[in-house]
């Protein structure tokens, strides 16, 4: 049939939910608006059978000669003469990358390759390396919005002439009401009645279903046999290779995003009031996610209870304003903190693990340092230090490449034991949000330190010029505060009358101000205002004649203009703390900014930015978006936010690293809004 053979050549791609194969014929029957037929036709009826055969082949088989065929994804100008095969291969690369975060194009090459070019393997293999799991199942569904980019995304850089028609296609037969089996049984050729059947379903388009992590024939469960057996081998493979630094890279980043999602916790558990007048500062300075207890979120309210009680601020450098917004800076950097010292603290326990394998450990166990160590000792890694000691020299190095002020101190608090039971502490720690009161007998019930720096004067410390800095800086974020909290209010005002509940703001606790309305083509070429800020923040509903609820996290897409207009809405919507690293934003990516997105909302930065990067027509690159990203999301350095919080007792080497020799000149370098 030399119309299907056209088909093929130009659509026959083997993207999408079935077997290659399967996915090579549902996306060639389904292409029906091939171009007309050419004077002189591809192939006769008469021709031959081999000849056919010969004929279609030599436009599939790739020149492996030609270098620039394995350049992952091709350049622009050498992609529209090659075969399907080859534009496939792109397609394939292009969905995995444009899904799921911090994937460099040679990982998606090794997953493909491990799963013999089966997308749907691929993906089980990427969603279990990275523990993606919905209530005991994995966590990819066919529906969401993220995999409908990506598979336009996947078109797109396959040169498919029609995108839409292959994403619908994929959707079709991936559904559950879609018995495909029927129709592609046998290993014959497929009948025209058959063809045509199938070419019917397709135009139908049934695409009502969610396909998880469950299989839903015997077909998949086959394929998902085979994946599993290949998991442990392949992770084994890619250690082995060049790509080693780049996973590690990738699983580094995923694991700050669950850190993240610890602090985001943990801010839901500290009481409001607390959090405005002193939390909120001791957090970012020594709210770590290790220390006395085994629940990581826990550590980071006892450290930070801590902190603030053993090393208070002095009155002159409080701030004088209520704070409703965590600074994101400062936020991303304590989370780099604890995620260093975790590493560190895991190779001082097992000297055997490399940073690449402690970095797993703690990644498979969702940062909790203890559950990593466990599972360490059961594949073999040997504790080597028995002494009574090595538990305190693990602290030790945790604490210095944690950047604690006072390691000393640290190690004190964290190897020593409670004044509290065990069983009350933890009942305390695990209820909702905390009260003033269990906030106190928590810090009662902490150890006393002895180690406590004082600085009678901050003259010592910081020039005339940085304390005059310090002032103004100080200002200038309680005047964006006030912005954003304006903001966020008036969404959540909104929220609440469309769902008959009160919201209030608990805290705002990521701010991303600098995302266009259309796509972010070369930022750093384009000097213009962002017309929206992404924000995630907490808020506690309050329902009449009812308890206080815990905090809800929220996320809201908000104006940057000063009033509100119809062509540019702000709105906000619940979000989950583990949905962080399961949807895509170009402009929260290129940032740096932790900010957990809906999955079944469009924002602005899920889809332009993300095509014109298929297209090859975007200033940049996946693996830039994930170099970008890992820049600017790293923050173990000093801030200029620091002087927000500033500390004479504490902070000398921010001052010293930090000085400020024109105060207008530092505050011009923050035209407009700065967090």
């Amino acid at each position: 049939m030399p119309l299907l053979a056209a088909r093929l050549l130009e659509a026959g791609t083997c993207v999408g939910f079935l077997d290659p194969v399967s996915n090579i014929i549902a996306n060639t029957i389904a292409y029906t608006h091939s171009r007309p037929p050419s004077p002189t036709p591809l192939l006769s009826r008469s021709d031959e059978e081999g000849t056919q055969e010969s004929s279609i082949l030599s436009k599939i088989i790739t020149d492996t000669n030609d270098k620039f065929v394995f350049q992952v994804p091709l350049s622009r100008h050498k992609a529209d003469g090659v075969t399907i095969a080859r534009r496939s291969l792109d397609g394939l690369v292009t969905f995995l990358t444009s899904h799921y975060r911090y994937l460099a194009g040679s990982e998606a090459v090794r997953y493909l390759c491990l799963a013999r070019a089966d997308l749907f393997a691929a993906v089980r293999l990427i969603e279990r390396d990275r523990n993606k799991r919905r209530n005991g199942e994995l966590a990819f569904s066919v529906t969401s919005l993220t995999t409908k980019v990506a598979l336009e995304c996947a078109a797109v850089s396959a040169r498919h002439p029609e995108p839409d028609i292959l994403v619908k296609a994929s959707l079709t037969m991936a559904s559950p009401l879609t018995d495909v089996s029927m129709f592609l049984a046998g290993h014959g050729p497929l009948s025209p009645a058959t063809l045509e059947s199938l070419a019917e379903l397709l135009r139908q388009g049934r695409t009502s279903m969610d396909l998880r992590g469950k299989d839903r024939d015997k077909k998949k469960r086959k394929r998902s046999e085979h994946t599993s057996e290949s998991i442990e081998e392949g992770s084994k493979n890619r250690l082995g290779s060049q790509s080693t630094f780049r996973y590690t890279q990738s699983l580094k980043l995923l694991l700050l995003g669950k850190i993240h999602g610890l602090y985001l916790q943990a801010l839901a558990k500290l009481p409001r009031d607390g959090l405005r007048k002193r939390h909120h500062c001791s957090l970012l300075k020594g709210g770590y996610c290790y220390g006395p207890s085994d629940d990581p979120v826990s550590n980071i309210i006892l450290n930070a209870i801590w902190y603030g009680s053993r090393f208070p601020t002095p009155h002159e450098f409080e701030l004088q304003f209520k704070v409703d917004m965590i600074c994101t800076d400062m936020l991303a950097r304590i989370e780099c903190c604890s995620l260093y010292g975790l590493v560190a603290f895991l190779r001082t326990c097992l000297p055997s693990l490399t940073e690449h394998d402690a970095v797993w450990y703690l990644f498979s166990s969702d940062a909790d340092v203890h559950k990593a160590i466990r599972k360490a000792k059961k594949h073999g890694h040997a504790q080597e230090v028995c002494q009574d000691s090595y538990l305190q020299n693990a602290y030790r190095q945790a604490a210095v490449a944690s950047w604690h002020p006072d390691p000393d101190a640290l190690v004190t608090f964290a190897a020593s034991s409670l004044n509290m039971e065990s069983a009350e502490l933890l009942a305390i720690l695990q209820q909702g949000t905390l009260t003033d009161g269990e906030v106190e007998c928590i810090s009662m019930a902490l150890p006393p330190t002895k180690f406590q720096k004082v600085v009678t004067s901050s003259s010592w410390v910081l020039s005339k010029k940085q304390i005059r800095f310090i002032s103004e800086f100080r200002r200038k974020f309680k005047h964006d505060q006030n912005f954003f909290v304006k903001k966020v209010n008036a969404v959540l005002s909104n929220y609440s009358q469309q769902h008959g509940v009160h919201y209030e703001l608990h805290i705002i606790c990521g701010v991303n101000p600098k995302v266009p309305e259309g796509p972010s083509v070369g930022p750093p070429k384009r000097n213009f205002k962002f017309e929206y800020s992404h924000i995630n923040f907490l808020a506690t509903a309050k329902a009449p004649n009812s308890a206080v609820t815990a905090p809800q996290l929220f996320f809201a897409q908000c104006s940057n203009s000063v009033k509100e207009t119809r062509e540019r809405p702000s709105w906000c919507t619940p979000v989950s703390y583990s949905c962080i690293d399961h949807v895509r934003c170009f402009s929260c990516e290129f940032n740096g900014a932790k900010i957990v997105h809906p999955h079944d909302e469009e924002y602005c930065g899920y889809y332009k930015d993300f095509i014109l990067m298929a297209h090859r027509k975007h200033g940049f690159k996946n693996d830039h978006v994930i170099n970008n990203y890992h820049f600017n999301g790293d923050k173990m350095a000093t801030l200029t936010e620091d002087f927000i919080y500033f500390d004479p007792n504490m902070d000398s080497k921010i001052a010293e690293m930090n000085p400020i020799s024109s105060v207008a000149k530092e505050l011009r370098e923050w035209e407009g809004r700065i967090f």
